[in-house]
């Protein structure tokens, strides 16, 4: 049996002009990678515990990534590393993209980014005993003169308005607070107030998150969080492109609203079944 050239023309048509899902997933191979903070950021990321062990990564962020590319049949994998590995892999185009990344202007140059897909609250923490009667101030700078301000390794604080970074006392990890503020290495600790409280619960600090006073920090809108995506990977445009239409399109029907209040939700009973 023999085809004509018609017949042979429309058959490559036909595979030049395949369905986009057809088209991605050829073009989206091997698997995308994404990473997550391994220290955690709930409810947007960290890990199920198993009779208190960690165990496979949850939340927002892991479900949004499904919500997005299994139906379009994309594969792909989330890791959990340390941020600044993460950040510098992603970089480099190890891997693919990393969420919940707040935007400065050297990580605005450095990667491409999706359009925001939630908003958080910068605040700075202190121990009530050392100010009983709450402390309100101007800038975070004024902070200066009480004593040292912590943060997180890695982590960016240019959005809370901290300018000066050589002068932010930095911890490996969230675990380690309660040490140093009781021991006044650090007056005070710079975090998102919708994050610390997750994060002090699956690391159950439960009695010490009631010994905290906090305040957001004055002046600032909320802060935008993105996926940074590589600008080395071959699938940056598609992923971009993808994530932004999602989010768009479950903000539209409140659904993301609903993702956020699941997890939070997750985690209240994870902490009240530890207490």
């Amino acid at each position: 049996m023999t085809f004509s050239p018609y017949y042979l023309v429309l058959a490559l048509l036909l595979q030049l002009f395949a369905t986009p899902s057809m088209a991605e997933q050829s073009y989206l191979q091997p698997k995308l990678k994404f990473c997550v903070e391994d220290t955690e950021f709930p409810p947007f990321n960290y890990f199920q515990r198993i009779d208190g062990e960690k165990g496979k990564s949850n939340g927002y962020d892991i479900d949004l990534l499904k919500l997005v590319f299994e139906p379009l049949g994309i594969e792909y994998e989330v890791i959990a590393l340390p941020w600044r590995r993460c950040l510098k892999e992603v970089n480099e185009g190890i891997i693919d993209g990393v969420m919940s990344a707040s935007l400065n202007p050297q990580r605005a140059k450095d990667y491409f980014y999706s359009d925001a897909y939630y908003y958080l609250n910068p605040s700075y923490f202190y121990l009530k005993s050392d100010f009983p009667d709450g402390l309100e101030i101007q800038a975070l700078s004024d902070l200066e003169s009480y004593g040292n301000i912590c943060g997180i390794k890695g982590f960016n604080y240019l959005n809370f308005g901290w300018i000066n970074l050589t002068r932010l006392y930095e911890i490996n990890e969230i675990s380690s607070l309660p040490t140093m503020l009781q021991k006044k290495r650090c007056r005070f600790f710079l975090a998102r107030k919708e994050t610390l409280a997750g994060t002090l619960a699956i690391n159950q600090l439960h009695q010490f998150e009631q010994l905290l006073g906090r305040s957001t920090v004055p002046n600032l809108q909320p802060e935008p969080f993105h996926m940074l995506i590589s600008r080395k990977s071959v699938s940056a445009e598609l992923i971009k492109k993808r994530f932004d239409e999602k989010v768009k399109q479950l903000t539209l029907n409140n659904e993301l609203d609903k993702l956020l209040e699941h997890h939070l939700n997750e985690l209240r009973l994870s902490a009240n079944k530890n207490k």
